[in-house]
């Protein structure tokens, strides 16, 4: 608005002292406005959005969606913003690029599968003059997990807490144990008898004596209190706390149970479970 003011006054003004060179310049610069417009929409013509998605995040977290922006036309596309409704714009990196990765944050709310909502892709190039803008609706959905209760809020049963604090009998014989059953992954190697690994068997694993004391715990649904966002903060609780102990565990939901396992894939496999678990239909 301030530059068709100043172009307005410049032609009323050449009007008045009948001045062609003040003519020539507000008809040069009304050109350059008129320009700028074509540009502008000629930067955004054509380019290529992808959404690559996002690593799941607990509830109240940020989730970093990423973008990546390709450009097989070779067009000098400079000046690119990405934002949200009612955020930031995030820019796109260098006008160099043929291809550039963007990120951007987005706040959580609740557990569960969250929608992406439309994108907004403008700039401003090449003279700052107009905004070229387009809305992209991108078709995805991003997990997140839930907010876990507190450290130490949360009591684990029985069984999880042999399991986690009880001392197991050490062995240097493999003769000594009570049975052998097969390696697997997450198995302490103390366990593993290396001497008929040696022989060429294979990887086995001692059982003890009172390996019945050594059943891994089960997180039940049903034995937490509260509503379903409650009950799944507390069971994720658990299993954080089991994986960060090295043991296994089950986690037994609505319809559903979880094997025994433990490490991070089977940490990621219930949180992501917990995240759905006693939503909706339509919503898990």
């Amino acid at each position: 608005m301030a530059f068709a003011v100043l172009l307005v006054t410049m032609l009323a003004g050449a009007m008045n002292y009948n001045n062609n060179l003040g003519f020539a310049l507000g008809f040069v610069l009304a050109g350059l406005g008129i320009a700028g417009i074509y540009h502008a929409h000629g930067i955004l013509d054509g380019l290529q959005l992808h959404c690559l998605g996002a690593e799941p995040v607990f509830a109240g977290e940020l989730l970093r969606v990423r973008f990546l922006l390709r450009d097989e036309a070779g067009v000098d596309r400079r000046e690119l913003f990405l934002d949200w409704p009612g955020t930031a714009p995030v820019a796109a990196g260098p006008a160099a690029l043929a291809s550039r990765c963007v990120e951007l944050p987005l706040a959580t709310q609740r557990r569960g599968w969250q929608a992406l909502p439309a994108l907004r892709l403008q700039t401003r190039a090449p003279l700052g003059l107009v905004r070229a803008w387009s809305w992209v609706h991108i078709d995805s959905r991003q997990l997140v997990y839930p907010r876990p209760a507190p450290a130490g809020s949360v009591q684990p049963p029985a069984a999880a807490a042999a399991s986690s604090t009880g001392r197991r009998p050490q062995s240097r014989d493999g003769d000594s144990f009570a049975g052998l059953r097969p390696y697997r992954p997450g198995d302490t190697p103390r366990r593993i008898v290396w001497r008929r690994y040696l022989r060429g068997t294979g990887l086995v694993v001692g059982e003890d004596h009172d390996s019945e004391t050594q059943a891994p715990p089960c997180f039940d649904w049903d034995a937490m209190a509260g509503h379903s966002d409650a009950r799944a903060a507390r069971l994720a609780r658990l299993v954080i706390d089991a994986a960060a102990a090295g043991v296994h565990w089950r986690l037994r939901l609505p319809g559903s149970e979880l094997g025994s396992a433990g490490g991070q894939r089977h940490l990621h496999h219930c949180l992501a479970r917990l995240a759905v678990a006693g939503l909706p239909a339509d919503e898990a």
